[in-house]
């Protein structure tokens, strides 16, 4: 039971940052020098037109077109684009895909003890067809939410009502795992239980304070069962 008064019925995770690592900087350097440009540059028009791509406001072409072209204007080298936009892509999904263990685990085996479980994330549709859509592990989680699909990133109230649509659940139902503290605040807005995640560990820290009632053991490795 948690400070609402409603047991949590449902466990939302947000993907990168929280099941999966964040691409790292050694990934975005790799990309940067596939496009020919300097990393500073690179990885600030890779932000600067994200959230328009994860809404779903640009294919895949037109965003790292984008991406290429604010390098072009800032000095940079122009590419060719059908060259270099499918290795960036590819480059781009591997730099999402590293999943962390115990989240996965732990998503499983609460699965398995009742909750219902489901994936939040800001995710373009490409994204979501090279770096989950039909991959093994998914089959974890009952519920796939992604903003590009919806129309409408994280952490705008529209994504986390399309997803307390599928679960026809109460907000306060909902426990909800992001890495980023805004993202965590709007879903608090709309009623959802939410914590900040950023590594298994202080997962665990926080869990064992404000949901007690919640098993934990499986986010450790030290829970593991050797031979």
């Amino acid at each position: 039971m948690n400070d609402s008064g409603r047991e949590i019925r449902a466990i939302a995770f947000d993907y990168g940052g929280v099941l999966a690592e964040p691409i790292s900087e050694e990934t975005v350097r790799h990309m940067a020098a596939a496009a020919g440009s300097s990393y500073e540059i690179f990885r600030d028009a890779l932000w600067s037109h994200r959230a328009g791509y994860d809404a779903g406001k640009y294919t895949e072409f037109e965003y790292w077109q984008s991406v290429l072209r604010e390098c072009t204007d800032r000095g940079e080298p122009a590419m060719d684009d059908s060259q270099t936009i499918p290795l960036l892509s590819q480059l781009d999904s591997i730099g999402w895909s590293r999943l962390r263990p115990a989240m996965i685990r732990w998503a499983a085996l609460q699965r398995s003890r009742g909750y219902v479980t489901c994936i939040i994330s800001n995710m373009a549709q490409p994204t979501y067809e090279m770096v989950i859509r039909d991959r093994p592990w998914i089959d974890y989680f009952e519920h796939i939410v992604i903003s590009a699909q919806v129309g409408s990133n994280k952490p705008d109230a529209p994504i986390f009502e399309a997803a307390l649509e599928r679960l026809q659940l109460d907000p306060a139902e909902v426990l909800f795992l992001d890495d980023l503290p805004h993202n965590v605040a709007g879903a608090r807005e709309i009623g959802l239980q939410s914590v900040r995640c950023t590594e298994p560990a202080g997962l665990v820290e926080t869990l064992t304070t404000e949901f007690p009632a919640i098993e934990l053991t499986e986010l450790t490795v030290d829970s593991a069962v050797t031979s």
